[in-house]
């Protein structure tokens, strides 16, 4: 049992008596501590001069045991303050003492016991205690800056003894945190604070503690939650709605091990989850850890979904925040009042994940859309003043998801508020087997399963759920049974040929091969389908030399000449599209000439390249000729790995989506000796 238990049951029997006269220096007998957590006050009566020095009363409280919330909150006190002496240092002359609350009515209860405890008294000189809370009404939001601003002058013009209660989400600015001591904190509610108020009753604390659920569950539950379940006066009713409510909680929070064929996301979330739990043990400094992670990716890929995962596996709460949320809260004062409640939370629920859903929204300050420029303005600095503050709080991880992050802000997106920038690719063969198989419930057989998920790559995972539910409600309608052909009808997906996932096979693997061999970056993941095929790249060197640039357009035209390679000629794949690898490979040809002062003809700078490409001959010759010697390069290096792309474009063939560890696409190079032994 924790030591400042004593402590806890002491005040909350001192809190519960009549008002006592103080004696100094006495210590209480345990027959009589024992009485007064049993309620005989007529036993020892005698003995009441006995108690320790809590001072009077400012006013009769209710008895503690039938007020739950209010008992949680005198436990997250006493955990504060563990001790008598903790509590009379507080009344030292010239003495400030800041305590973080939890968001919600716990402030209030919080500063009613205070008052309570710190008493004038018996020589005991008055404490001044002030409240910050954050504004209900976000016309007020700027009420805790006054606040605050008048608090700390009331405490530079005298030496009454001052007590800060401060509700997690209310700014401190760096000066006057500075100034201040360093905060103690009231919460979060976590197993042992419940089960001190509940002993309440009668019955060890320990004992009540096992028969609660994990204090991950318990941080999880919203302050509504946790009044609905402690509503009831029977502690065992109590501790059932407890565990009903963290089960519902449960029900719909996946885990990292049912989410699975994600690559490198799904590495990220992993070692995420991993080294919270290092640093939950104190083996590893909050300095040294991961604090933040962006998942950025196409719409529906399964990004939250990873987050609740990352939750769940670590055991710890999942705050949820979004700017379609805050902004539905009204005007910007509104919509900043939300953003900081969010975070807030989450600082209160240590150790606990904050999700920031579609932070691309925020947008860029530099933006050429002036369009609300000053309201973006200002919803950016916020969420840098907040990103900063969350990551100076222990146990506060930020996971962060978007679908574009060129449109997110340079100053968000620099590490030390976002640490780590991960792409969530569409899931691979092992993850849509997973949801496939979750879904249909054994409706159809693992050989159809298999089936279904190698020609349903490169569809995402909310695009996958949706076509289920079709597919059964068209079974439905039918009056039968859900066949594959249902599924296959709602997916989209259309016969197979051969030649096109091998066309496509060639492409990629030429892709792959050619950045592995111009060390473009680590190749960790390559994807064909009948849709097309994707090679992912990660740490991509920059684009800052002429050679660079040389290199990227042999990359990009690598595709083409595999497939002139094996195939005998090219297809209309590399340049479909303004995003093919055409159009991304002329660009880079138009700016080698007109734009970044690289071709050796000239240093001026075009604006409009692919205008003056259109009425300059010259210029259109230039980048043709650089582009036909990129795809005779390509095709140079790939003939001399003719072993190695065939064996590539074989193995993509069979499996649809290659995956490689950190060692990239190099180690798996096949042995030219072992392919021709007999």
């Amino acid at each position: 049992m924790p030591a400042w238990m004593t402590h806890y049951l002491t005040v909350a029997a001192c809190l519960d008596a009549a008002p006592c006269p103080p004696v100094p220096d006495r210590e209480m007998s345990d027959e009589v501590f024992q009485a007064l957590v049993d309620g005989r006050l007529d036993e020892v009566e005698d003995q009441i001069e006995e108690l320790p020095e809590w001072g009077q009363r400012p006013q009769p409280v209710s008895c503690l045991a039938d007020d739950p919330l209010r008992a949680i909150a005198l436990a997250g006190l006493c955990r504060a303050l563990p001790d008598s002496e903790a509590i009379t240092a507080l009344t030292a002359v010239g003495t400030v003492t800041v305590l973080h609350c939890p968001p919600g009515t716990m402030t209030d209860t919080a500063a009613s016991l205070l008052a309570a405890l710190l008493a004038p008294g018996n020589g005991r000189p008055p404490v001044q205690i002030i409240v910050l809370r954050m504004p209900v009404d976000a016309k007020a939001k700027d009420r805790p800056s006054a606040a605050l601003e008048h608090a700390m002058a009331a405490i530079s013009a005298s030496t009454t003894p001052h007590v800060l209660l401060i509700e997690q989400g209310v700014p401190v600015p760096g000066e006057v945190a500075a100034m201040l001591p360093a905060p103690l904190r009231i919460g979060p509610v976590d197993g042992w604070l419940i089960a001190a108020a509940l002993s309440l009753r009668g019955g060890g604390a320990a004992s009540l503690r096992k028969r609660l659920p994990d204090d991950a569950a318990l941080r999880a539950l919203s302050p509504g939650q946790l009044r609905f379940a402690l509503r009831h006066r029977i502690r065992d009713r109590q501790i059932d709605e407890l565990h009903r409510l963290v089960r519902s909680n449960r029900s719909n929070s996946p885990t990292l091990d049912d989410i699975v064929g994600y690559g490198e996301a799904e590495q990220a979330a992993r070692r995420l989850v991993s080294d919270l739990a290092v640093w939950s043990a104190g083996r590893a400094a909050w300095s040294d850890m991961t604090r933040s992670l962006l998942f950025c990716g196409p719409p529906g890929t399964g990004k939250t979904w990873l987050a609740r995962a990352i939750a769940a596996s670590a055991g710890v709460p999942l705050i949820e925040g979004s700017f379609s949320a805050w902004q539905a809260a009204g005007h910007l004062g509104h919509m900043l009042g939300e953003m900081r409640a969010s975070f807030a939370a989450a600082q209160a629920a240590a150790p606990a994940i904050l999700f920031l859903d579609e932070i691309d929204s925020a947008g860029d300050r530099n933006s050429a859309d002036r369009h609300a420029e000053n309201y973006r303005r200002q919803v950016i600095n916020s969420l840098l003043e907040l990103l900063d503050g969350a990551g100076r709080t222990p146990g506060v991880i930020i996971v962060a998801a978007c679908n574009d992050v060129k449109a997110l802000d340079p100053a968000i997106r620099r590490p030390g508020r976002i640490d780590r920038i991960v792409e969530v690719p569409p899931p691979g063969p092992a993850a849509i087997v997973h949801i496939l198989a979750g879904r249909l419930d054994g409706h159809l057989s693992g050989r159809e399963i298999d089936r279904l998920a190698r020609r349903a790559i490169g569809q995402s995972a909310a695009a996958i759920d949706g076509a289920l539910r079709e597919a059964r409600s068209r079974a439905r309608a039918d009056g039968r049974a859900l066949t594959a052909t249902d599924v296959a009808k709602a997916l989209g997906l259309a016969r197979e040929e051969p030649a096109i996932i091998r066309r496509v096979a060639v492409h990629e693997a030429g892709h792959a091969i050619v950045a592995t061999l111009l060390a473009r970056g680590r190749v960790h993941e390559i994807r064909v389908g009948m849709s097309g095929g994707q090679v992912m790249v990660a740490d991509r060197a920059p684009l800052l030399t002429r050679r660079d640039l040389v290199d990227q357009l042999t990359c990009l035209l690598a595709g083409r000449a595999a497939e002139e390679l094996v195939l005998g000629n090219g297809s209309a794949g590399a340049g479909r599209g303004a995003d093919s690898d055409l159009a991304k490979a002329t660009e880079i040809a138009l700016r080698l000439e007109l734009v970044y002062g690289l071709s050796g003809h000239s240093l001026v700078r075009v604006p409009d390249p692919a205008r003056m490409m259109m009425s300059d001959q010259g210029v259109r010759t230039r980048a043709d000729r650089r582009l036909r010697a990129a795809l005779r390069r390509a095709r140079q290096l790939l003939a001399v790995e003719h072993l190695w792309l065939r064996d590539l474009t074989d193995r993509l063939c069979a499996e649809r989506v290659l995956v490689f560890g950190e060692e990239g696409l190099d180690r798996h190079k096949p042995d030219p000796e072992a392919r021709h032994e007999p």
